[in-house]
């Protein structure tokens, strides 16, 4: 390690703690069995008059100033019941609270024991709030706050919980009345409650209490770890060989449902700091799991019969399979990649390689006992091999000054995310979002439009990129023979909006080409966006009348005949379409757009010539047929025409 690493990695070494200054959750709905001194049990969901029954037993709640306690309703708003006055019946109701604490002790990085004392009721009602506070030391050795919402219909009353210049918003009015929501934070957090906008919002509120007299629990300030990271981010920028480097934080996860939240215990704050200090530095960075792979040999007298026999199985998972140790002997092959990423990342550089250089870590990778392993038997004269994956959680980072070549060289699937994600960030001037975005519309090369019809992407960034651009000759110029080749891979909404920001001459030659492609699934999509154009209220607009006209020559091209010439799905914008159901929609399109030329008999009959030039007996009988014989098309002149083709075309065949 360079001096530079060894300091940044002693630096994130002594980062400690959760990091979390809030966490929120919900659990399967348990009754309380709540009584309330004087007015009895209560019921849940709590209805709106039981509510008002709160009230009237209850007492404006005040709030604490200092070692004053302060009755103020421009501060605070809302109704009490102390807890001398509430009693749960239900004993289950004491083992929800032990699985909400042990929770909260997970989630909040705690490693003390602690306990939750019952502290008041609070009722807000419409009009309702408390504005920005701090939660005041309640009782001995409170450290925090839990709050567990009872199921009461309401709406507004969010809590906006801050620390370290960070924000997390609880919303108990998105919860089900079948489940219990709860939240927990430390008491130096402020925090307030909106204005509630109807209904009631019920909590019971409870001090969490650390047992032992160990040094007071706070929430970890990360923003001071972040200033000293960050400057030693910026002087190791010239280490950076346009490839990115790995910060390997201390535990592995699997791959499924890898997220900054799923990071355990120092792993959790770490990443935060990294990421924070990252972009104060002018860097990429994202949460991602760097992967070891080794396959070699083993030998096993209990597995020499599981000839052929596969398994793999999770660390966590399979206890009698884990428990049972496979020794590698020679080793086939290994190598170190980043191919999963965090599932909460805007954009990510995909599937890459990466050196041992590259990554900074106190340990070695490939040791212990890996994340996800599989055996094969004896198959034949070959051993048995054993394959070892490790996946550690890391900070993977880059500059700014070496991104753009990261991207122009990286897959279609990335430089679509990554303009989706300067989309996201359209004004932000440090990200020179508008400028990138441009570059990668611009980078798409020959190479790559062959490519289309097989990556299964989704363009459609592509043509908000250049609404958002309104540069008419970017848009026909450098931009069209990208549009051609992606055509129907672009969404009807994203090609609307476009031809919404230009002339509307502008995607002429675009639309000319998807249309004479003679490509069933873009002859298709391009007459999705035609009949999608047409407001109800209004006749087409000069463009999609253009086009409607130019239908029987269009469709002179286009082979509809053909119903199984491949067995190629289609499938952009998660769905699934086979050449046969496409062809079958381009009919009903067809139908549909030939009402607005139903007295030009010219035009009736070239079109009816186009979609007849060909009538072998799948197409009539399995298609046309099926759809002919609809109601719906029982007053289409178009549709009757086709009909009688149908008929007679029958006549000629049994003659």
């Amino acid at each position: 390690m360079t001096g530079i690493e060894k300091s940044l990695t002693e630096l994130v070494k002594n980062i400690e703690g959760s990091g979390s200054f809030v966490m929120s959750d919900e659990k399967k709905f348990v009754p309380p069995g709540l009584v309330i001194a004087g007015l009895g049990a209560v019921g849940l969901p709590i209805i709106p008059t039981q509510a008002k029954a709160m009230i009237a037993a209850a007492h404006k709640a005040p709030f604490g100033k200092g070692t004053e306690t302060i009755m103020d309703t421009n501060v605070r708003s809302a109704w009490e019941i102390d807890a001398n006055q509430l009693s749960f019946e239900n004993k289950a109701w004491k083992g929800f609270l032990e699985k909400v604490v042990k929770k909260v002790k997970k989630e909040l990085g705690l490693s003390q024991k602690i306990s939750a004392n019952l502290y008041k009721l609070l009722i807000y009602e419409k009009g309702d709030f408390f504005l920005p506070h701090k939660d005041s030391e309640k009782e001995k050795g409170m450290f925090g706050t839990l709050i567990i919402g009872l199921p009461s219909k309401h709406t507004g009353g969010k809590l906006l919980i801050r620390f370290d210049g960070r924000e997390e918003t609880v919303d108990f009015s998105q919860t089900n009345n079948y489940k219990i929501p709860y939240t927990a934070f430390f008491a130096d957090c402020e925090h307030e409650i909106k204005p509630i906008t109807s209904g009631y919002r019920v909590c019971l509120v409870y001090n969490l209490v650390q047992n032992n007299k160990s040094s007071k629990i706070a929430s970890t300030m990360l923003s001071n770890h972040s200033d000293e990271i960050s400057e030693l981010l910026k002087n190791w920028e010239a280490d950076f060989k346009n490839k990115p480097k790995a910060i390997l934080l201390e535990h592995q996860y699997t791959p499924t449902n890898f997220s900054l939240s799923s990071l355990k215990h120092h792993d959790k704050p770490r990443a935060m700091v990294l990421l924070d200090a990252a972009q104060k530095a002018g860097y990429f960075a994202k949460l991602g799991l760097v992967t070891s792979y080794i396959m070699g040999s083993s030998f096993d007298d209990d597995d020499y019969y599981s000839y052929r026999r596969r398994r793999r199985y999770w660390e966590d998972d399979h206890e009698e399979e884990s428990s049972k140790e496979r020794t590698m002997d020679d080793v086939y092959e290994s190598y170190t990649q980043i191919k999963h990423w965090a599932t909460d990342s805007d954009a990510t550089l995909g599937e890459l390689s990466i050196e041992e250089n590259d990554i900074l870590s106190e340990f070695t990778l490939g040791e212990g006992k890996p994340t996800e392993q599989e055996y094969e038997g004896y198959t034949g004269n070959a051993g048995m091999t054993l394959e070892y994956w490790y996946h550690y959680g890391a900070v993977i980072l880059w500059p700014r000054s070496i991104h753009a070549d990261f991207i122009k060289e990286n897959s279609t699937k990335v430089r679509l995310q990554w303009l989706s994600y300067y989309l996201k960030y359209w004004n932000n001037k440090t990200l020179q979002s508008q400028h990138y975005a441009k570059q990668i519309t611009t980078g798409f090369t020959t190479d790559d439009f062959s490519k289309i019809k097989n990556n299964g992407c989704d363009y459609s960034p592509v043509a908000t990129a250049l609404s958002k651009f309104k540069d008419e000759q970017f848009a026909q110029k450098d931009a069209k023979d990208l549009l051609v080749a992606a055509f129907d891979r672009i969404s009807v909404k994203s090609w609307k909006n476009l031809r919404k920001a230009y002339p509307p001459q502008t995607f002429l030659a675009i639309f000319e080409a998807a249309a004479t492609s003679g490509k069933i699934f873009v002859v298709h999509h391009f007459l999705e966006i035609l009949i999608a154009s047409i407001s109800k209220a209004d006749a087409p607009d000069d463009f999609v009348t253009h086009f409607i006209q130019k239908l029987p020559t269009l469709l002179k091209k286009t082979k509809l005949h053909l119903l199984k010439e491949s067995d190629y799905y289609y499938e952009p914008f998660k769905r699934k379409l086979n050449r046969e159901q496409a062809i079958k929609a381009i009919i009903e399109q067809v139908l549909q757009l030939s009402l607005y030329q139903a007295s030009d008999k010219k035009w009736q009959d070239e079109t009816l010539k186009s979609i007849t030039k060909s009538l072998p007996r799948p197409f009539v009988n399995d298609l046309l047929g099926k759809i002919l014989v609809q109601r719906k098309h029982k007053d289409n002149p178009l549709a009757k025409d086709l009909f009688l083709a149908c008929q007679q075309d029958l006549i000629k065949r049994t003659k």
